[in-house]
């Protein structure tokens, strides 16, 4: 991963929020996918663990989550994405049957709606107001407008899933919304998330041009093994993770494609690096679909039925 020269002061206090090491990589960024602004995000990649992390976020980070960040759906076209999460739910209801189900950061609820028809009782947390309304309009789900999900999650009944889709990133603290999960699920109920992956090919290989770093938005960047001995502690255990899932495998074409525009790389006019991006994930398939090296890991971890408190950090 391409890196600056490490500065002693931001090393010092900048200490990694999961193992505590105190010797963080130097990983300088800009909102290349939005370019809502032109601001440098300092980034710190822990020598020990593998976590990035972005240190000190912006007080203005909701401005980086501009209008269109969360696409729309014409009603044809909400049935057709519905369909396409047929093999995600697949993931869940491997495990566990219909029952009370948390959906935190759904955006647009198309997951919800498929796991609605599939039988399930989906509440929703979300924190931006107008995907709230579309929610309980267009989706016909119990919304709950938060920023907070690990504060909720204490008032809800239990749940027999809770599901993160590329949510747990943009946490402010992951670990505390990670405890929050393990004690609101019932004895036996599973936690699905997916997230990128900083251990990925395409994360050491383009730095802080990855577009799946998706600076300042994404916090913290977890790696599968961290993410298993963390949740080891609050009392889940890991079940499968896979980065060759249907969304895994798109999301390695998108990282290729995307981080090789100049910002904002999520224009819609992106042909040239469309094809180019085809051809890359072509050549580096055989790499990244082996030793979970794909741009994105999708996890299942159930609660452990064994009346265990989840620990305290």
């Amino acid at each position: 991963m391409a890196t600056l020269p490490r500065s002693r002061s931001f090393a010092v206090a900048h200490a990694c929020p999961h193992c505590g090491c105190g010797d963080p990589r130097l990983l300088r960024a800009t909102d290349r996918n939005r370019a809502v602004s032109d601001c440098h995000f300092e980034y710190a990649a822990c020598r020990s663990c593998g976590v990035i992390w972005l240190p000190d976020v912006p007080d203005d980070l909701g401005d980086y989550y501009p209008a269109g960040y969360h696409a729309s759906f014409a009603p044809a076209d909400l049935d057709a994405a519905v369909a396409a999460e047929a093999r995600r739910l697949k993931l869940v209801t491997r495990y566990v049957g219909p029952g009370r189900m948390t959906e935190i950061g759904p955006s647009r609820g198309v997951f919800s709606r498929a796991a609605t028809a599939a039988g399930f009782e989906v509440t929703a947390l979300e924190m931006d107001a107008d995907c709230c309304a579309y929610l309980e309009r267009e989706v016909g789900i119990r919304t709950i407008q938060t920023a907070e999900p690990a504060r909720v999650l204490t008032t809800l009944a239990p749940s027999r899933v809770v599901v993160m889709w590329h949510v747990i990133e943009h946490l402010p603290d992951p670990w505390d919304v990670l405890r929050a999960v393990a004690g609101h699920l019932e004895p036996g109920g599973v936690l699905a998330l997916a997230t990128p992956n900083p251990r990925s090919l395409q994360a050491r290989a383009l730095g802080a041009r990855w577009a799946h770093l998706d600076a300042p938005r994404h916090l913290t960047l977890i790696p599968l093994d961290v993410l298993r001995a963390a949740a080891d502690e609050v009392g889940l255990q890991l079940l499968s993770a896979t980065t060759t899932d249907e969304v895994g495998l798109g999301l390695n074409r998108l990282g290729w494609e995307r981080s090789l525009l100049s910002p904002p790389a999520m224009r819609p006019d992106a042909r040239l690096a469309h094809t180019v991006g085809k051809v890359l994930t072509g050549s580096a398939r055989a790499w990244e679909e082996r030793g979970m090296r794909g741009a994105a890991y999708t996890a299942v971890l159930r609660r452990r039925d064994d009346g265990a408190a989840p620990a305290s950090r």
